[in-house]
């Protein structure tokens, strides 16, 4: 079966049913590249979702997820029991520790790492890979609470993951534009 192109030659149908696997294929690795977070931002963990620990409700996320070599993001939001009102007036504060090593970490979650006057923000600088135990501290008029995680960190994704992602693709490409300089030779050696 052939179809007609806008030239008038025509294109035989497996050009069309390959052509549209590739376009599944490329579809598919955005999709599963982007599934696993390649980039450099990353998304969100929640710790706690807004959920009564202690004398507050609390909600604490950290990012990126998953968490890589670097610093690290832990908001916290605290609402009073009784009123469900934001607290803005806690003292709270993040710690972490490496168990393999002893290493440990401490910060002050304050709202202006937050950016805004409901949150506490701490960006802590995490600088070495495994399980750190994490605690977070919150206390205020109301009492106080505490809450333990655990946090793994991995190592830093390298350019080299994304190239491996890549490589299918350009085997791809490199095939159809080979397919494509030979057919294309074709044509001129019936012409001429």
């Amino acid at each position: 079966m052939m179809l007609k192109g806008s030239r008038g030659s025509g294109v035989p149908w497996r050009w069309i049913v390959a052509g549209l696997l590739v376009l599944l294929l490329i579809v598919l690795g955005v999709r599963a590249a982007a599934a696993e977070n390649l980039g450099p931002g990353g998304g969100t963990r929640i710790i706690v979702g807004d959920e009564v620990v202690g004398d507050y409700r609390l909600l604490i996320t950290s990012a990126p997820n998953p968490a890589v070599v670097g610093p690290v993001t832990f908001v916290v939001r605290v609402s009073d029991l009784q009123t469900g009102a934001k607290v803005r007036d806690a003292q709270v504060e993040v710690a972490l520790a490496l168990a393999q090593t002893g290493q440990s970490v401490r910060q002050t979650a304050t709202h202006a790492d937050a950016g805004n006057e409901i949150d506490y923000a701490a960006h802590i600088p995490l600088e070495q890979e495994g399980t750190w135990d994490g605690i977070v501290r919150v206390s205020g008029a109301a009492g106080s609470s505490e809450v333990t995680f655990v946090q793994r960190v991995t190592a830093q994704r390298s350019y080299t993951t994304v190239i491996l992602v890549g490589i299918p693709f350009l085997a791809i490409l490199v095939v159809f534009g080979a397919m494509w300089y030979a057919r294309s030779g074709e044509r001129k050696a019936t012409q001429g």
